[in-house]
C-alpha cells in the first residue's frame, strides 16, 4: 500500500512539475510571457489546489479514501493529458486549474490511510517515504519532459510535418497524463483500512459524507458563505466584518495591480485569500473549539505564516531552474532536465527519507 501511494504522489508531482522544463517551448508557441508562465505554474494552480484541499480533506475524513484517491488521480491525469490539446493560454490555464483540483485529493486521504495501516512508531518513517514522492516526481517530470522535447524535435525538426501539428510540449503532457489514468485503476484495488484501527478507536462509517463536503463548499463560496456566517455567527455584525475584509483585500489587489500592472495575478491571489478568510470565519462560528485549537496555537499560526516564504523560495527555484539553465548556459531541454531532475530526485529523496 505504501508503495502504491508513493507512486501516486510521484505522479502528482510529475504532472505538476513537468511544466518547468516545457516552459520555454510553451512561451514561444503560445506567445506568452514569463509572468503568464508563472501564473500557470503558481497562482492559478496553487489557489485551486489550496481551496479545494479543504472540502476534499473533509471528504477524506468521511468517505472511502481509496476511492477519493483513485477518482482524484483519474481527474488530474485526464486534465494533464488534455493540456496537450491546449492551443491558447486560456485553455492551458483551465486545464491547470483541473490539475490543481484533482491533486488536492491525494495527500489528505493518503496520510489518513497510512495512519490506519501503520502503528504510531512507524508513522514518521512511513510519512518520510511517502513525502519523498515530491522530489522523485519533480525530478522525473523534469527529466522526462526534457527527453521527450528533444526526442520529438529530433524526429520532427519541422513541426508542420508532425502528426496533427503536435509540438514536443503537447506530446510530453500526453506521455505523463495517460499512465496516470491506468494507475487510477490500480489504486482502486487497494484494501480500505478500518478507520482508526491503529489507535484502537474505530470510527463508524459516516452516514452523509457529501453533505459535510457541501457545508465546507458553502463556507468557502462567496455569497453562500454570508448566509452561513449570518446563521452561525452574531448575525449582521459577522456579515459586516466579512465585507470589510473583502474591501480591504480588493484595495490591496488594486494597489498591487497599479504597482506591477499584472491584474490577473493579483485578482486570483486576492480571490484565494478571501476564500481562506471565509473558511476561517465560518469555522470560528460553527466549530469554536477547533478554531481556537488551531488559531489559538502560536506554533500553528507561525507555521502557517512561515510556510509561504519557504514555498516561495523552494518552488521558485525548482521551477525556474531549468528555464534559467537553458537561457543562461544554452543547454538543451534534455541536458537541463537530466542534471537538474536527477539532483532534485536524489537529493530530495535522501533528505526526506533520512
Amino acid at each position: 500500500v505504501l508503495f502504491i501511494l508513493l507512486i501516486v504522489y510521484v505522479f502528482n508531482f510529475i504532472d505538476r512539475q513537468i511544466l518547468s522544463i516545457l516552459a520555454e517551448e510553451i512561451k514561444a508557441d503560445l506567445g506568452i510571457s514569463d509572468a503568464e508562465i508563472g501564473f500557470l505554474y503558481g497562482t492559478v494552480f496553487a489557489i485551486f489546489y489550496a481551496v479545494f484541499g479543504i472540502p476534499l480533506g473533509r471528504l477524506a475524513d468521511t468517505w472511502i479514501r481509496k476511492n477519493l484517491i483513485a477518482v482524484g488521480l483519474l481527474f488530474w491525469s485526464v486534465m494533464t493529458a488534455l493540456s496537450g490539446t491546449a492551443r491558447s493560454f486560456g485553455m492551458l490555464a483551465a486545464y491547470r486549474i483541473g490539475v490543481g483540483v484533482g491533486e488536492a485529493s491525494a495527500s489528505p486521504a493518503a496520510f489518513s490511510m497510512l495512519a490506519d495501516y501503520f502503528s504510531p512508531k512507524q508513522r514518521a518513517t512511513v510519512s518520510g517515504i511517502y513525502s519523498s514522492g515530491v522530489y522523485i516526481g519533480a525530478g522525473i517530470g523534469i527529466f522526462l519532459g526534457g527527453l521527450i522535447l528533444d526526442g520529438w524535435h529530433g524526429i520532427y525538426p519541422d513541426p508542420e510535418t508532425s502528426p496533427f501539428n503536435l509540438k514536443g510540449w503537447h506530446v510530453a503532457f500526453f506521455a505523463v497524463g495517460i499512465p496516470g489514468i491506468l494507475m487510477a485503476l490500480w489504486v482502486a484495488t487497494i484494501k480500505e483500512p478500518v478507520r482508526g484501527i491503529s489507535e484502537g478507536l474505530i470510527v463508524p462509517k459516516h452516514p452523509t459524507p457529501f453533505k459535510e463536503v457541501w457545508k465546507e463548499i458553502q463556507n468557502l463560496t462567496p455569497f453562500l458563505n454570508l448566509v452561513r456566517i449570518y446563521r452561525n455567527g452574531p448575525g449582521v455584525t459577522a456579515v459586516i466584518t466579512n465585507l470589510v475584509a473583502l474591501v480591504g483585500i480588493c484595495s490591496l489587489v488594486y494597489l498591487l495591480t497599479l504597482a506591477t500592472g499584472d491584474l490577473a495575478q493579483w485578482v486570483a491571489l486576492g480571490f484565494g485569500i478571501y476564500l481562506a478568510f471565509n473558511w476561517a470565519q465560518n469555522l470560528k462560528y460553527s466549530d469554536p473549539p477547533i478554531y481556537h485549537m488551531m488559531f489559538g496555537s502560536k506554533t500553528f499560526v507561525l507555521a502557517v505564516c512561515g510556510f509561504p516564504f519557504l514555498s516561495f523560495i523552494a518552488y521558485g527555484l525548482s521551477f525556474w531552474g531549468p528555464p534559467y539553465a537553458q537561457r543562461a548556459f544554452g543547454v538543451s531541454a534534455s541536458e537541463a532536465g537530466t542534471v537538474m531532475g536527477l539532483c532534485i530526485a536524489l537529493g530530495g529523496w535522501v533528505g526526506v527519507t533520512l
